[in-house]
């Protein structure tokens, strides 16, 4: 009789615990729905970006972000055309998470393509002063 009195109580202190959420490494801030509904909806594209952002924030001041964030929030940046905050997220990426460099060399190296291609082509173009008295009027010639 002892002994079930025993296992009965020995059950009863344990029992509260069964309850208890282990508590993850790392700050995820219900990214997996955020992503979930973005990949439902990709017009919110914005709003995405936003969540994301905050989440990165939440996981910064804890000092727990997740593997993957700044990649996935300087894909985003990418996306948006902003490529020199692209370029700052996945350097943070390749900072936090060493196993994750050759991939975001790639990546920083695509969007600093894109950077410089970006500032090309927003140069003004220099365009010769002309008269109405200087247009060409000769035509090339055609061969047959």
């Amino acid at each position: 009789m002892k002994s079930l009195a025993k296992k009965i109580a020995a059950f009863a202190l344990l029992l509260p615990l069964c309850g208890c959420v282990a508590k993850t490494q790392y700050s995820w801030s219900n990214y997996d729905t955020k992503l979930y509904s973005h990949y439902k909806d990709p017009s919110q594209k914005k709003e995405f970006a936003q969540a994301l952002k905050e989440t990165l924030e939440e996981a910064e001041s804890s000092n727990r972000v997740p593997p993957g964030i700044y990649a996935e929030y300087g894909f985003l940046m990418y996306e948006q055309g902003n490529s020199l905050q692209a370029i700052q997220y996945y350097q943070k990426e390749s900072d936090k998470w060493p196993e994750s460099r050759p991939f975001m060399a790639k990546m920083i190296s695509t969007a600093q393509k894109r950077s410089k291609a970006q500032n090309t082509s927003t140069a003004p173009a220099v365009i010769p002063e002309t008269s109405a008295k200087q247009v060409v009027t000769e035509q090339p010639e055609v061969t047959k």
